[in-house]
């Protein structure tokens, strides 16, 4: 008797673990044939977008043609601004998706949590080579020594000008290799060429950091990310700033002034740009003069062009890894794909090769207005221009706190003396 209920209990063991294996086994392939992603709805650079999914389902159709097994599921109508808190409940109740779309802001903090998953092996193994992508759109997606994320859509910041403004006051557009000193010579003598101060240089969102990157200048140190202010170029940077502000006597030289044809110059994303030069916003914003557009002004060597970029990253707890990669690799290196990226989304293609395809200037051109002279030549150009900002933890706090202090010091119009002050204050509040 004690024989047999040993052998039941060993066939009841046994029965277990193969069940066991099959279940596990069944799981696995479950996982393999599903593909999570976290994605938000509306553009990334807050433009009208009534195509939000436009591109991710042409992208999973286009999966489906190699991947027929794998089923890609997303939830829908999670807003931009809630998606990080989205995020961070998924990590918490352990559902993170495979593959997480990363705003710019977000990347550094994610990154430094551990969230995502190192992409150099899956890189080499595909042979995608760092040449395939404009250099600063690929770093932004790198934290330390690894290439965390790739780059999906990018929005450079473009100067553009009031090229009737600049012809009125009998100034020439300035070439694309323009310096700082002749962009404040030129915005100082409008300002000073009419005496009711009815015209203005530059509008006020171009700022003090737009100044740190014309010159060069490296806020914090790389090794510990304390701030640093007083640099000479930094100094330089500041005084730029502080002359266009007190010129102007006002810092309330808006983007609606702008399109009344009173201010010479205004930074602008890409994707505001596209819109605004095109049917119908261009009509509805009543614009009676002609615009041009080119890069950021910098001394000589520098690049100084700030660039968004909207990155996919894998999570470090993906179940379907290979999927997610796949995916990822279709969505931010397929020339197709990117095409029509940057033909929905208003922002720019990641890949040279499709900003300078003679069919994306059709892109460029499509619904606009007037002639506003974007070629695809300018666009490469200005990409490659791409400044990199700093890759630490606390690198959006710090900026935030250092753009109060800096925004008030200018208001109070002691800037040069408040610098050291500001930056023991930034950088005591980190060790307290």
């Amino acid at each position: 008797m004690k024989h047999r209920n040993k052998i039941i209990t060993f066939i009841c063991l046994v029965t277990l673990i193969v069940l066991g294996i099959f279940y596990w086994y069944h799981h696995l392939q479950q996982n393999e044939k599903t593909l999570t992603i976290g994605l938000y709805t509306s553009s990334s650079w807050n433009v009208p977008n009534g195509h939000q999914y436009k591109v991710i389902d042409y992208a999973i159709r286009k999966f489906k043609q190699e991947h027929p097994e794998i089923k890609i599921k997303y939830e829908s109508g999670i807003q931009q601004d809630d998606y990080r808190n989205w995020l961070s409940e998924k990590i918490i109740e352990n559902k993170t998706p495979d593959l997480i779309i990363v705003p710019n802001r977000d990347f550094n903090a994610l990154a430094n949590e551990g969230t995502f998953k190192d992409l150099s092996s899956f890189m080499s193994q595909d042979n995608i080579k760092p040449s395939t992508f404009y250099a600063s759109a690929l770093k932004a997606g790198k934290y330390g020594n690894q290439q965390l994320a790739l780059p999906y859509e990018a929005n450079p910041t473009l100067m553009v000008m009031n090229k009737t403004l600049l012809e009125k006051f009998k100034m020439s557009t300035p070439s694309y290799n323009w310096t700082p000193q002749k962009f404040y010579k030129l915005c100082r003598k409008i300002t000073y060429s009419n005496t009711k101060k009815k015209y203005y240089g530059v509008t006020m969102n171009y700022n003090w950091q737009d100044a740190q990157y014309a010159y060069g200048a490296k806020l914090f140190n790389t090794n510990d990310g304390k701030v640093e202010l007083t640099s000479d170029r930094s100094r330089r940077a500041f005084t730029l700033i502080e002359n266009i502000v007190n010129d102007q006597s006002t810092f309330n030289v808006t983007s609606q002034l702008f399109d009344k044809g009173r201010v010479a110059f205004m930074p602008l994303g890409l994707a505001q740009y596209r819109t605004y030069t095109s049917y119908p916003f261009h009509i509805t914003r009543n614009n009676k003069f002609l615009w041009e557009c080119t890069k950021m002004p910098s001394i000589k060597g520098i690049k100084a062009t700030p660039i968004e970029t909207t990155m996919f990253a894998i999570s470090s707890k993906a179940k379907n890894t290979k999927g997610a990669w796949e995916f990822m690799k279709l969505l931010c290196t397929n020339k197709t794909v990117q095409k029509e990226v940057m033909k929905t989304n208003m922002g720019c293609s990641v890949l040279p090769a499709v900003v300078n395809n003679k069919k994306t200037q059709k892109i460029l051109d499509e619904k606009v207005i007037s002639f506003h002279n974007l070629t695809i030549k300018k666009l490469d150009l200005i990409m490659k221009d791409g400044t990199s900002l700093p890759k630490f933890k606390d690198y959006n706090d710090k900026s935030e706190k250092l753009d109060y202090k800096i925004q008030n010091a200018l208001k109070a119009g002691n800037l040069e003396t408040q610098l050291f002050n500001i930056q023991l204050q930034v950088n005591q509040s980190e060790t307290n």
